[in-house]
């Protein structure tokens, strides 16, 4: 299995190359935006939880939730290697596969995530969740005030509209769902 640092600079290179066949007027379909997005999410939640994930405290659900990460970075990565082969050939493709496959790997500092923030104010009792992610510019923090409410949640902004959402575990996930589908309209976990 690839570690999430390793997922996440993989779908580093995999939004780079995005913007950069974007740059050369090709198509890309408003799913691939919105698996994209939804990745980064999950993966900066499963970030929030590797060392639980790790030493086997936390629920298999999110071991799963990983391994599901991997195979959809996976496929946006054929999928855009793909498109990629077809707009500039074989070589830029490559190109690409060779950047991504060093990323995956821990290899080169061009695409090492950023280090954990550490998350302020938050519980880390057993069966508290907890994920932080920024806020959209668009979306007003009275809609995110509804939805902490319904799902029964608390909310802060830290920062620069950087939204921390804590509470029960399963009210955390629920959260995120919803919150997946008001950013990026699409959501891709399990239900």
């Amino acid at each position: 299995m690839v570690s999430l640092d390793g997922l996440l600079s993989g779908w580093m290179v995999l939004n780079d190359l995005l913007g950069a066949l974007r740059e050369k007027q090709v198509f890309i379909p408003d799913l691939t935006y919105a698996d994209l997005r939804n990745s980064k999410m999950s993966l900066e939640y499963l970030r929030s939880f590797e060392n639980e994930i790790k030493s086997g405290e936390q629920c298999d659900v999110d071991r799963q939730l990983q391994m599901e990460m991997e195979i959809q970075i996976q496929r946006l990565r054929d999928t855009l290697m793909i498109w990629a082969e077809e707009k500039e050939g074989v070589e830029y493709r490559r190109s690409w596969e060779d950047r991504f496959t060093s990323a995956i790997r821990g290899e080169g500092e061009e695409y090492k995530p950023d280090p954990q923030v550490h998350i302020s104010d938050i519980p880390r009792e057993r069966d508290v969740g907890f994920f932080r992610i920024k806020l959209p510019e668009d979306i007003p923090v009275e809609v995110i005030s509804e939805i902490a409410e319904d799902c029964m949640v608390n909310i802060s902004l830290d920062g620069e509209r950087h939204l921390q959402v804590s509470g029960k575990r399963e009210c955390v996930r629920t959260a995120m769902k919803r919150l997946g589908l008001l950013f990026y309209g699409n959501n891709k976990l399990k239900q």
